[in-house]
């Protein structure tokens, strides 16, 4: 199956919303595919209901069984109604993400089948304004995970989420995370995720954002590091950090633009035009435009990627659109 970056997946996913068509969203451990549909489900101003499939048992979809008896003294069992799921009255539009999908029993991905096909299972009905996603790892990926059974699949439009470096970077700078990651991994891509399984941490997205967590309370910055993202990735990032505190400083290059220094190394063009994206907004574009200018094209590009994805807001400004016009055959 051919890939999906994160921004195309969010417009995917929100086209099939409009649909009508449940949706399978696949892809490795902690390259935020659960957190793409929450989004999904913010941008849709919808109630968002999180169904943990590999926890359940086939009756739990059902519903669990009790004994009434009828006016005529004959008894009938009864399937109640899991409190899981959203009530059958709601009104408003609601997010049905069935995560973990395909790590449950088959026969729980069997009770599954009503459900995702005729909105019902039963005599429970989901909300007329239900929107159904799901989430789900590869074998490829060395999860514990089942084959879906062929008729559960077929109910599904599916996508391949895949990391992408550009999206990332813009997610992280706009959730506020330590500039001398996004730096980092902008110098080094291919630690964004590097599962292997040799190793019981490995980077990837997740673990990065719990490194950030992580960096302000640090014990040991090695052992610190490497118990989240690994030996090899911690290893890097901890030589890159070094450099990193020579980074000039910030606050005087957003205010003396024109005659701050331009760093020469590469290591230090990374972490300054990340600095700078992380700290850009509407007030000080013009600034930072000004200095942008001076760095290296392919640095200039990167800096206004992460500036745009934290802040679109600065595509409204002149400096912003004069760039894009004095850049277009870097960008083309």
């Amino acid at each position: 199956m051919r890939t999906i970056r994160p921004t195309l997946l969010i417009k995917e996913l929100l086209s099939q919303a409009k649909a009508d068509i449940p949706t399978m969203v696949w892809g490795a451990s902690g390259i935020g595919k659960s957190e793409i549909i929450q989004q999904v489900a913010k941008e849709l101003n919808a109630s968002y209901y999180d169904i943990r499939c590999n926890l359940y048992d086939p009756v739990d979809v059902r519903g669990g069984l009790k004994v009434e008896r009828q006016s005529d003294g004959t008894y009938k069992t009864k399937y109640g109604i899991p409190e899981d799921w959203p009530d059958s009255n709601s009104q408003g539009t609601l997010v049905l993400n069935l995560e973990e999908l395909n790590a449950s029993p088959k026969a729980t991905m069997n009770a599954f089948l009503q459900l995702v096909l005729d909105r019902r299972i039963g005599i429970y009905k989901l909300p007329k304004n239900t929107i159904i996603y799901a989430c789900g790892n590869q074998a490829k990926d060395r999860a514990a995970v089942q084959a879906m059974p062929d008729p559960l699949k077929r109910r599904f439009a599916h996508y391949c989420l895949e990391p992408n470096i550009d999206d990332t970077s813009a997610h992280f700078v706009n959730k506020g995370v330590d500039p001398s990651i996004i730096a980092f991994l902008r110098y080094r891509p291919e630690a964004l995720h590097d599962y292997s399984t040799e190793q019981e941490a490995n980077p990837s997205p997740r673990a990065w954002m719990y490194l950030n967590k992580k960096l302000p309370f640090l014990a040991d910055e090695y052992y610190g590091c490497a118990s989240i993202v690994g030996d090899g990735a911690a290893g890097e990032f901890i030589s890159f950090r070094q450099i990193y505190k020579d980074l000039p400083d910030i606050d005087s290059i957003i205010n003396n633009p024109s005659t701050s220094k331009v760093p020469e190394s590469m290591n230090l063009l990374y972490a300054v035009s990340a600095a700078l994206a992380s700290r850009a907004n509407k007030a000080n574009f013009k600034n930072v435009c000004k200095y942008a200018k001076r760095l290296p094209a392919e640095f200039q590009v990167l800096l206004m990627k992460d500036a745009v994805g934290a802040n679109d807001d600065i595509t409204d400004t002149p400096e912003y659109e004069t760039w894009i016009n004095d850049n277009i055959d870097v960008l083309l």
